[in-house]
């Protein structure tokens, strides 16, 4: 009688299995994430194209030709579901931005939303125009008369930080889509600094001339016109618009309370509509970029400043006439010892997607910078020093002097509109 022989794995086979399987599966993950990143790449591109439309459209029904209304900025701008390029594309039936958030950003909403929540009490920054503050639902008894606890008052006598708030902040704002995480231009938001002159030069001199500061609307001639880019020397491919936002200052961009609803809520709709969309603690984004700025050679860092109130321009509008054809602007080192020359603050994008920034340009393109030193930031031509510490580059955002946003792809300088180029000589 034969014996039948027994078949199995045996346990050397099972594991030479395994390790084949654990083999495979190394060599697949990277492939996976890889083309996870790329799916949310394109996606962000998708989102940012669409953005463009968006503001594209508003321009054509804006009677200045404005792109948009300004930046999402509720402190500065005004109530952010009436204004700011956030609210005119929503307001315009042009998309939910909440729901157009890039991909690939774990900060889910703008550091703006702590103003909405009352963590800034300071009713205008900048010279804002305070009838935009109170627009909206920020007008209404609802937002001022909300119950709550704490000391700190706040538009009509709102507790700062009241759950109340939070609820009325997710259901008005993050719900109806009043919510990003991309970050505007200087340029498109804020267009061109306010000017006035010297004419005890020769020739006239054009100098700054702040109204609350250049980050404001009182301090700028205000968002950027179609009717200004379409005359101007400058391609819009080469005019920025909007990014990817880089992350938030850590004294303004810490959520201060969980925004979310339940169906208990002061506004309860009846049914369980319950969501949270950012828990408090999380960090947030930047809202646009600062404007015009230069490095002080003075500092031991080589810190980035802002263009100040009383700046001499002319420098400036000599080295701007060539451009983008050459790169004739020195690196800037603003005023004082300097040479008068400034340079786009940038440090409110990011390179979000695997080292790499997605800008939607004036022309409804949409770029892709590299960040060559992996600071997260996009060096658009700042001499910043080598060697810094990571302490010095924390306060700084730039590593090194890399320049990763090309004079030929983009530009960072101040004038878009070319009249500004014509002087005093009649």
């Amino acid at each position: 009688m034969s014996l039948k022989r027994k078949t199995g794995f045996t346990l050397i086979e099972l594991l030479v299995v395994i390790s084949i399987i654990a083999l495979l599966a190394a060599l697949l993950l990277p492939a996976i994430t890889s083309a996870r990143e790329a799916a949310r790449t394109a996606q962000c591109q998708a989102n940012l194209k669409n953005i463009g439309i968006g503001l594209m459209r508003y321009s054509t029904s804006s009677p200045t030709g404005a792109y948009c209304s300004g930046a999402s900025d509720f402190r500065r701008d005004g109530c952010m579901d009436t204004y700011g390029w956030v609210a005119d594309i929503v307001n315009s039936g042009n998309g939910n931005m909440n729901e157009s958030l890039d991909p690939s950003n774990p900060l889910r909403g703008s550091e703006k939303l702590n103003d909405l929540l009352g963590r800034d009490t300071t009713d205008a920054k900048d010279g804002a125009p305070l009838a935009r503050l109170s627009s909206g639902v920020c007008g209404e008894s609802s937002w001022a008369g909300v119950a709550g606890t704490g000391g700190t008052t706040f538009f009509g006598g709102t507790a700062e930080n009241s759950a109340e708030r939070a609820e009325l902040v997710s259901r008005h704002f993050v719900t109806n889509g009043y919510n990003t995480n991309y970050a505007a231009s200087w340029h498109l938001v804020r267009g061109m600094v306010r000017t006035t002159f010297d004419n005890t030069t020769t020739p006239i001199s054009l100098l700054t001339a702040a109204t609350g500061g250049f980050k404001g609307l009182s301090g700028t001639t205000g968002p950027l016109r179609e009717p200004t880019m379409s005359k101007s020397r400058l391609s819009s491919s080469n005019i920025g618009m909007i990014g990817c936002a880089a992350p938030g200052d850590i004294d303004e961009a810490i959520l201060s309370q969980t925004i979310g609803h339940g169906p208990g809520g002061l506004w309860a709709k009846g049914t369980d509509d319950s969501v949270e969309y950012i828990a408090a603690g999380s960090l947030l984004t930047e809202a646009f970029n600062d404007g015009p700025a230069y490095v002080d050679t003075a500092s031991s860092n080589k810190q980035i400043n802002l263009i100040g109130n009383g700046a001499n321009l002319m420098t400036q509008i000599a080295c701007e006439r060539a451009q983008p054809t050459t790169a004739s602007c020195a690196a800037p080192t603003g005023p004082g010892s300097g040479n008068n020359i400034y340079l786009q603050d940038t440090r409110d994008w990011y390179a979000i997607h695997a080292g790499s920034c997605n800008i939607l340009m004036a022309d409804g393109s949409v770029k892709s910078f590299q960040d060559l030193n992996n600071d997260g930031f996009l060096n658009p031509g700042f001499d910043i020093a080598d060697g810094l510490t990571d302490l010095e580059i924390s306060g700084v955002g730039y590593a090194d002097d890399r320049q990763e946003m090309p004079t030929d792809q983009f530009f960072g300088g101040i004038f878009l509109d070319d009249a500004y180029f014509k002087g005093a000589f009649e």
